[in-house]
């Protein structure tokens, strides 16, 4: 996670005076991505599990426990999503009065006691009061950490660290099945069944996950200590070096908490760049929703055993990870973001047509690989998006609303995704590919949108750089 960009921060003069070497930077830097970043992709990673964790559910008998239909399990799952739609901006309000690290560690303790509790449902209502419970403390999380992420970490560090960030969530969705393959072997066991038992062990690492944060995640790069404030992993000269180095490129960033008002609520959602964010990731989430819900029970169709669904299902959340980290070390080097989400939308377009035009009594292995890499490119440009939108805010007020409007773009997308798999259309599902093929067509005229409105933005910037024989290349929009 080093960064091979060279600083010449020892040429500025911090506000206490201070000076550091490239050097200092690249090793204080070095030292907070093996600290932070660890403690933020492991937080998305149990999110994931606890909020995904239904599907591995699905293999094994929860729906005959429960009395439940699988278009009530859509429903459920619809009201998490909801939550967390609805959850996303207050939840972001809430954190800029009370900080970052408080209210993440707060939201992690909450959701993952909902998620364990999820073991005693024993109706439908139950099923459903639980969903939106935990839609509710999940959302805002993403946003918030990759707010956090901008008040650790300069503009040209953002986007790989958005990327790894995300790896929590694709490592989740990698390791979710191979896990639930073994906890589900224990149904019987204490009485309870193995979805029971899936619930109560991933809902119990989410708790420990909580102490985690309780212990070693930082305030903010000028207040290094854990919010218990016991003790600091960094030196005075580490912080001064962590702090200044971000305020000498954006001043913005200096304060602990922030205040978004209703002014800077209006301007936000007045900005256009940001909508086209938002549908962005409502476009090219919406066929997540489906996949991840509905893998391993599609791959059970074409003819494999429960557990064999699940570690399958595995292969594909793998190959994302492998997908994800090439085209975001592309987009960094390229510095161009929307490109490489439209190379992630015609893989994804390939396999769902291919998908779309395969013949009835295909063979289930040619079946389950066209599947699979269609599930290994899917989302790709979530975290390009989220990045790009990152990088190119110039107000905190953007930032924080901008990010929690891409978040709920991507649970808009999974909301709606819920519906594509349709008892009705099994088990080959020619018209849930189908839409997923339109859905990841459409994003292409929407992400080259997206680089139009910067390209003008650059072309206004460039003309009074011009003007003022100045030079603003760390302005300049990212396309």
């Amino acid at each position: 996670m080093e960064e091979e960009k060279k600083t010449d921060a020892s040429n500025h003069s911090p506000s206490e005076g201070e000076s550091w070497t490239h050097d200092e930077e690249k090793a204080v830097v070095r030292k907070l991505d093996w600290y932070l970043m660890p403690l933020l992709v492991v937080g998305f990673y149990v999110l994931q599990l606890d909020r995904t964790n239904i599907s591995n559910a699905l293999t094994d008998t929860l729906t005959q426990d429960l009395g439940i239909t699988n278009n009530q399990v859509n429903i459920g799952n619809q009201l998490m999503l909801a939550g967390i739609v609805i959850a996303e901006i207050p939840s972001n309000l809430i954190l800029q009065r009370v900080g970052a690290p408080v209210w993440l560690t707060l939201q992690v303790a909450i959701w993952g006691t909902i998620a364990l509790m999820q073991a005693w449902c024993t109706n439908v209502h139950s099923f459903y009061a639980t969903r939106m419970l935990l839609g509710l403390f999940e959302g805002g999380f993403i946003p918030g950490v990759q707010y956090m992420l901008a008040l650790f970490y300069k503009r040209d560090e953002l986007a790989l660290r958005t990327s790894i960030f995300y790896f929590g969530n694709y490592s989740a969705a990698a390791t979710g099945s191979l896990i639930a393959a073994g906890i589900l072997q224990m149904g019987g066991k204490g009485g309870l069944a193995g979805w029971q038992w899936l619930f109560v062990i991933e809902g119990t690492f989410t708790l420990l996950i909580f102490f985690g944060y309780v212990l070693l995640l930082p305030r903010s790069p000028k207040h290094t200590r854990p919010i218990h404030g016991r003790f600091d992993l960094f030196t005075d000269r580490e912080r001064t070096i962590l702090s200044n180095r971000i305020i000498l490129g954006d001043e913005s960033k200096g304060a602990d908490k922030a205040e978004i008002t209703l002014k800077s609520l209006r301007e936000a959602f007045v900005d256009l760049r940001l909508w086209l964010h938002m549908f962005l990731n409502i476009l090219s989430l919406t066929p997540k929703g489906g996949l991840a819900i509905y893998g391993p029970t599609i791959i059970k169709s074409l003819g494999f055993s429960k557990t064999n669904a699940n570690l399958l299902n595995a292969v594909g959340n793998v190959l994302v990870i492998i997908l994800s980290y090439t085209l975001s070390v592309a987009s960094d080097k390229t510095r161009l973001r929307g490109p490489w989400c439209i190379v992630a939308f015609v893989w994804s377009i390939a396999f769902s047509g291919a998908l779309c035009g395969l013949p009835v009594g295909a063979n289930r292995w040619v079946q389950y690989a066209l599947f699979t890499l269609l599930t290994g490119g899917n989302a790709l440009s979530q975290a390009i998006n989220d990045a790009w939108l990152n990088i190119n805010s110039t107000k905190p007020s953007n930032r924080s609303v901008g990010l929690a409007m891409a978040v709920m773009g991507s649970n808009l997308g999974g909301l709606a995704g819920q519906q594509l798999f349709q008892e009705s259309d099994a088990p080959r599902y020619p018209k849930a590919f189908l839409a997923i093929l339109l859905l990841y067509g459409a994003s292409i005229p929407n992400t080259l949108a997206l680089m139009y409105t910067y390209w003008r933005a650059n072309r206004k910037t460039q003309t009074s750089s011009d003007e003022n024989n100045g030079v603003v290349d760390e302005k300049r929009f990212d396309l």
